[in-house]
């Protein structure tokens, strides 16, 4: 096939921010070859779906996205990727019209695999690691800092099909951080499949790294992504008590109360573990707010063990749940266990605990009336600006259209359900 034209591609993005920020330098190496990035629906050359597999309901999604792909592309080529692609490619590879299936260790390799399936020459920046170009500008932007999960939590198919442990080497993750911030990005959210096990083969952890990227100029804010609840280190701790660069915010999966349940989760803490490490991290670091994620309906769970979630969650007082229905997965244990939960009652359970956090969510915004909140301001939204608190609460302020991107104080007049509205005091 010869080049004759602008090759056009499109990419559907499923699942995690770590598929999110690997589809960003998908995208930013493509560009660097001369491709030109058009949406799903405007007949590009090549379809890309960076996949999911963690839930049955990710696998379908993906499977509707390359259907789709195919159905109104006949001459594309479509290209799966990503973990749906390591956990089930013979099921994919029978599907007419795949082109390419790649796995999530050859991801870095797409532009020249693709170029290899169609032909044409491999140009401009093929499969180097170009994402700081494609996030520059952005104002907020991921940072992926680790690879791999060794937990093997029995519900949990991610082990199988992210690999070995990996963390990338510190100075790189400096590098391309002072690079976005030079660029103008305010906010990085450091992310991984298992961020708190960052340093793995290398000599450092997670709080070394942190120690390093507050100290790089232009940088507004830094965010974790989710972090166990034991890899939250006295370093972690002091740094989001005392830096200004740290975001009040950590995502910490709690994903039941019982404690018979999290031992058939292999998960390794008590509720009561769990409520004693969230008050001390909640009395140690001012305005933090902890959201968690929560399986309902894993196999064997009685009524009395979900009462003890929700026990827990309300001891805890999470600023926002994540709920989610358990999802048998074939290949991990939790999917031979022969006491899987009708979905009536997960049904029943999700929709109390959704419930219950749309109610921890506005009492944790309602704490902040009258107070003072550093704000990333990310998009006018009618007559007024948009952007989430260092604590992760949405908040809208009437302001200038030229602050949008930047950093600014918003002291917070009233709530309105789980968010807040005030005016500028200070841009930063």
């Amino acid at each position: 096939m010869l080049m004759e034209k602008t090759m056009r591609f499109a990419i559907h993005t499923l699942g995690c921010k770590v598929n999110q920020y690997e589809s960003e330098k998908i995208t930013s190496n493509l560009i660097g070859m001369g491709w030109e990035f058009v949406d799903f629906a405007a007949q590009p050359d090549v379809f890309i779906i960076n996949s999911c597999t963690v839930t049955s309901v990710a696998s379908h999604k993906s499977r509707q996205l390359i259907r789709r792909a195919i159905k109104g592309n006949s001459g594309a080529l479509v290209v799966v990727a990503g973990c749906y692609a390591d956990a089930d490619r013979a099921e994919i590879e029978k599907i007419a019209g795949v082109g390419l299936v790649v796995g999530n260790g050859q991801k870095d390799r797409i532009p020249r695999l693709i170029t290899a399936h169609l032909g044409i020459a491999l140009d401009g920046n093929g499969d180097k690691q170009s994402i700081q170009a494609g996030q520059h500008g952005h104002t907020r932007a991921l940072v992926k800092v680790q690879d791999g999960c060794d937990n093997f939590c029995t519900y949990c198919i991610v082990p199988y099909v992210r690999g070995d442990l990996w963390s990338r080497p510190a100075d790189d993750v400096v590098a391309e951080v002072r690079a976005l911030a030079d660029g103008g990005t305010q906010e990085i959210v450091l992310t991984g499949i298992h961020l708190g096990l960052y340093g793995a083969g290398i000599d450092t952890d997670l709080g070394g790294l942190l120690a390093r990227l507050v100290e790089v100029p232009n940088l507004g804010r830094i965010r974790l992504s989710s972090i166990e609840l034991n890899e939250v280190s006295p370093q972690i701790i002091e740094l989001m008590a005392t830096s200004g660069k740290m975001a009040n915010h950590l995502h910490i999966p709690l994903q039941s109360g019982s404690d018979a349940i999290l031992k058939r989760m292999n998960r390794h803490y008590t509720a009561e573990e769990f409520i004693a490490r969230a008050r001390e991290l909640q009395e140690k670091i001012e305005n933090v707010a902890i959201s968690t994620d929560i399986i309902v309906g894993f196999p064997g769970e009685t009524d009395a063990d979900f009462a003890e979630s929700l026990r827990v969650v309300k001891e805890v007082g999470f600023s926002k749940l994540h709920v989610f229905k358990y999802s048998l997965r074939k290949g991990t244990p939790a999917a031979t266990y022969d006491d899987q939960i009708p979905g009536s009652a997960k049904d029943a359970r999700s929709m109390a605990l959704i419930n219950a956090g749309h109610t921890f969510a506005a009492d944790f915004a309602a704490r902040y009336v009258g107070k003072r909140l550093s704000v990333l301001i990310e998009r006018g939204v009618g007559d007024r600006l948009s952007g989430v608190s260092d604590n992760y609460v949405r908040v809208y302020a009437h302001g200038p259209r030229e602050i949008i991107g930047t950093l600014a104080d918003i002291e917070i007049i009233e709530q309105e359900d789980t968010a807040l509205y005030g005016r500028l005091v200070w841009k930063r």
